[in-house]
């Protein structure tokens, strides 16, 4: 028996930007605003912390002032790029494999295919709770750590994906 290894060309591969990628639910970008504001009202609070307690001369003081409008100002500028961030997110299924984009400077698409899917688990936290929002999470063989997490699902759509999928790579429970 010879082995065997011919050349592949690479023009006759399907092309990852012939998908047609869904965006993440609408929901998810009100979540991430509140998420961005939780976070922006308590690091502005700590930003008068030094203030608070009088550290030196007064001369000081006013300077110290000028912290919690430089963190206004940064925070401001965080979170419309935060937005666009979440607005980069997309994902597609294909027949064989999930495909998952991400990322504005450096963007970072994800194949993943269902064979390799040891389980998903559909994840809940409080803020997406409030939005009627899940996220999947995939583990593949080998890996103890997640392989890809897709945040942004709507509930009902993220309990879908996952028993499709799962039933695709052979690993559902079967009840």
């Amino acid at each position: 028996m010879t082995f065997v290894n011919l050349q592949i060309n690479t023009d006759d591969l399907p092309q990852v930007v012939d998908l047609e990628m869904q965006p993440m639910s609408p929901a998810y970008i009100r979540e991430v605003l509140t998420q961005q504001l939780i976070i922006s009202a308590i690091v502005f609070a700590a930003s008068f912390v030094p203030y608070a307690f009088g550290l030196g001369p007064s001369a000081v003081q006013s300077k110290l002032l000028l912290l919690p409008v430089i963190t206004l100002l940064v925070l401001l500028l965080l979170i419309p790029l935060r937005l666009k961030q979440v607005r980069a997110k997309t994902f597609a299924i294909r027949e064989h494999d999930i495909a998952y984009c991400s990322g504005l400077i450096f963007r970072k698409t994800v194949l993943l295919a269902f064979n390799r899917v040891q389980h998903i688990e559909v994840t809940i936290g409080p803020l997406q709770k409030k939005f009627g929002l899940a996220s999947l999470k995939f583990f593949t063989a080998g890996g103890a750590s997640v392989d890809l997490e897709i945040d942004g699902l709507k509930r009902e759509r993220a309990e879908q994906l996952r028993e499709f999928i799962l039933a695709r790579s052979g690993n559902r429970a079967e009840i």
